[in-house]
């Protein structure tokens, strides 16, 4: 008997203090009847694999996206505006917690093959088909660091998905919504002209690209902090491959940040045969040599990997730069 007293009294503790603990990092989830969606003849709904080659290509081609690879996982994020420009983040959130709107943070994914998911624990993902119809999202309340209410939405087809984070005051997912008909309004678009992108990498309706350019570029700006860099370019590439940043110091020619500069600066690019057109790439990186109080010259190239794992040189360029510090 005292044993088992032992054991119950014991069980309880730790379920008390799993349920602190679940509590102080997750708001309370609840799929109130304000968070149901509908969604009608989506786009994404019997896609073929030649269909989602095309949607691929088109987005690796347009400066509103960027392809890029983790591990097993290839996503492409959609820029939002910043200070009224499209501009590239981190890891694809954009915020907007000072200004009047009600809308504080959102991110949105297309994914291919494997989706890529909002964290380790998807308690509070609202996981949904491209054949749904209706769709009632997991909302998650106000807690400690979020302020607002918060859903994450994949949708999932077959090899590609729709992800959308949406943390807003309001309960009714404004942005949620407003999101899947652009996209759906955008690829069905895309998916008319087929055969210019197959031709030369874009299509013919302009208000679609942010940007087209005439003339190749390469600009290297500073970024949040000192040591944090945005590389901006305009690129002719005639070969489906991908493009990615090696960074040098330029005293003694020794790579900067290599175990980490290559592979978060990889995207997918567009591509066109006839060498034609310009396409957008743009990442930002991390140089973790140095400080904030000693300037030095670098050099930063950017590469090229084709399909067969050939690389090549495209563009340098050298300029002042100081390394990231905590």
């Amino acid at each position: 008997m005292k044993i088992r007293i032992i054991i119950v009294s014991f069980a309880l503790i730790l379920t008390s203090c799993l349920g602190q603990t679940n509590k102080g990092y997750r708001g309370e989830l609840s799929q109130p009847s304000d968070a149901i969606i509908n969604i009608n003849n989506s786009v994404f709904n019997n896609l073929n694999e030649t269909d989602i080659e095309i949607i691929k290509r088109y987005i690796a081609g347009n400066s509103r996206w960027e392809i890029r690879k983790e591990g097993d996982k290839t996503y492409a994020i959609r820029k939002e505006k910043k200070d009224g420009v499209y501009t590239t983040t981190l890891n694809g959130y954009y915020s907007n917690f000072e200004s009047a709107s009600k809308i504080y943070q959102t991110r949105v994914i297309i994914s291919f093959g494997k989706y890529y998911g909002h964290g380790n624990d998807e308690s509070h993902i609202t996981f949904s088909s491209t054949k749904d119809s209706e769709i009632k999202l997991k909302i998650e309340g106000e807690h400690s660091g979020t302020p607002g209410n918060s859903s994450y939405l994949i949708i999932k087809g077959e090899d590609i998905n729709v992800e959308i984070y949406e943390q807003a005051k309001e309960i009714n997912r404004a942005f949620t919504i407003q999101t899947i008909e652009e996209l759906n309004t955008e690829f069905s678009e895309v998916l008319k002209h087929r055969e210019e992108i197959n031709k030369n990498g874009v299509m013919p309706m302009i208000d679609y690209y942010p940007n087209t350019y005439e003339s190749e570029f390469f600009n290297i700006n500073d970024g949040m902090q000192p040591g944090i860099y945005v590389v901006q370019a305009g690129l002719i590439i005639e070969k489906e491959g991908v493009v990615f940043v090696k960074a040098f110091e330029t005293k003694n020619n020794s790579q900067l940040s290599e175990d980490r500069m290559t592979s978060r600066t990889e995207r997918e690019i567009g591509w066109s045969e006839n060498g034609q057109n310009v396409f957008p790439y743009e990442t930002e990186l991390t140089v973790y040599e140095g400080d904030w109080d000693n300037e030095y010259s670098a050099r930063f190239e950017i590469w090229f990997r084709d399909q067969h794992g050939n690389e090549s040189k495209i563009a340098e360029k050298t300029r002042q730069i100081y390394g990231w510090q905590r």
